[in-house]
This record gives structure tokens, sequence and C-alpha cells, in this order.
């Protein structure tokens, strides 16, 4: 578990809120060399009360796919949590699938969301 010495226990959450989104504002500068369709982060509710150990997030996003053999849609799932090692929240290699019709595309995440959402997992209140 990490934490710094100097957060108290009623802090915890706001310090990690706090981390979490300083992270996803570094993503989102990334997110401006996408041709972004849709995006949004979902959590596991009051996640930000854990510990960064225990955190987890998942990005679904939709993008213009930029590739001219590959005219479409991108649907990307990716996993976010902490490394012990790295001291840092890692983003895991994207989970993706190319689509040629954003309805197509659309469906494709709602199936993401649905499983996602059996887990436990809804739309992050995390803003960035």
């Amino acid at each position: 578990m990490f934490r710094h010495a100097d957060v108290s226990g009623e802090n915890v959450a706001r310090h990690n809120a706090e981390l979490t989104g300083r992270y996803l504002e570094a993503v989102a500068v990334a997110k401006q060399q996408r041709v972004l369709v849709t995006q949004e982060v979902i959590s596991k509710p009051g996640c930000e009360r854990l510990p960064l150990a225990e955190q987890e997030y998942y990005e679904l996003c939709i993008e213009e796919s930029v590739d001219v053999w590959r005219r479409g849609f991108v649907v990307k799932q990716t996993r976010a949590l902490w490394s012990e090692i790295y001291q840092q929240t890692i983003w895991e290699e994207p989970e993706w699938e190319c689509w040629p019709t954003l309805k197509k595309a659309k469906e494709r995440c709602e199936e993401w969301r649905k499983v996602l959402a059996a887990r436990g997992f809804t739309k992050s209140d995390l803003e960035f």
C-alpha cells in the first residue's frame, strides 16, 4: 500500500483523486494527437477512497481511424493500475478493434461497457 507520510487518513481520498487526476491530465494531452469521437473513464464506485494500490480504471474510447488503408473507427479499452515498482499509475497496452462504421464501433464499445458493469465498474466522476 502506498501513502505519503504527510497525508492524514481523512485526506487520503482527496490525495488519491488528485494524483489520479494529474495522471489523467497527462493522458488528455496525448489524446490531442487523436481524432477522438467518444471517451470515458470507468472505475468502481468509491475507488478514490481506496489506497492507490487497490484502484483500477478503464478508459473506453472510440477514435476515427487516421490510417488511409483502414478507414473507419477504432474502439479501445485500456486498463490502468497502480505500479509499486514505478510508484505511479500505469496504463496497459490497449485492446482495440477497428470497425467500418460509427454505429458498429458504438455497439462494440457498449458490449465492453456491459462486461465492465457486470464486474462493478461505472463511469468515473473524475474530471480531466
